[in-house]
């Protein structure tokens, strides 16, 4: 089977930019309606309905009808991640480190870049920490299928975090290069089901309406110096 005419269309559904401005809004991994993705890409109801239907038919965003509205969200994980490559590509500087370092010193990218949600689960300089500190404490193990479990210490460690356990098939753990870090997060549903975790605890809360996350008081106690065992 020729793929390309398929690639070809996908390609072509992204590179649209009111498009890619929706597809860029519901990386966050909550669900919007087509009035809140209207709004945000400075488009009326008419010109976002067009947008939001090709997307579905593409297979890069998917519709849940609930009571009077209809919500929109990334298809899948797949999809997000190659978004995450792609903002990767269209921001990539690696010839030039250096311009690469100033534009993620700069103040308005500072709090994105410390911490973010990408697609449900923690990414940003936190999220890299994250990944590292639950492989060092061997809270995290590798499987032989390229994913990642928790370990017996780990879900000892993290029972308060997450009462419900960690039971329950599809909670993989899988490596997500990281935008701004050039290094892996965690994703995964696991990886979501951790977020959501730190959010309900309030360790975590969102800034507006953007992916960006801040790290509360509460937060840099539990968090950093409590699970990760470090200081700010």
């Amino acid at each position: 089977m020729n793929a390309e005419p398929r690639l070809a269309r996908v390609a072509a559904a992204m590179a649209d930019p009111t498009r890619a401005r929706v597809l860029a809004r519901l990386l966050d991994g909550r669900l919007h309606t087509a009035g809140e993705l209207a709004a945000h890409a400075g488009v009326g109801a008419a010109t976002m309905s067009a947008h939001l239907r090709l997307l579905v038919d593409e297979g890069l965003a998917r519709v849940r009808p609930q009571g009077r509205h209809r919500y929109f969200g990334l298809a899948d994980g797949d999809v997000a991640h190659a978004l995450e490559a792609l903002l990767r590509v269209a921001d990539g500087r690696d010839a030039v480190p250096a311009a690469d370092l100033r534009r993620w010193q700069k103040p308005e990218m500072r709090g994105l870049r410390h911490a973010r949600s990408c697609y449900g689960h923690l990414a940003g300089e936190l999220g890299v920490q994250w990944r590292e500190a639950l492989l060092v404490k061997g809270w995290v193990t590798a499987t032989p299928d390229g994913r990642y479990a928790v370990s017996g210490a780990g879900r000892e460690a993290l029972a308060e975090l997450m009462p419900e356990g960690f039971a329950g098939t599809g909670r993989a753990l899988y490596d997500c290069v990281d935008w701004s870090e050039r290094r892996d997060h965690f994703a995964g549903p696991l990886a979501v089901a951790w977020l959501d975790a730190l959010m309900a605890r309030g360790w975590l809360q969102r800034v507006g309406e953007s992916r960006e996350l801040r790290l509360t008081p509460t937060g840099r106690i539990g968090l950093l110096e409590g699970l990760l065992g470090a200081t700010r």
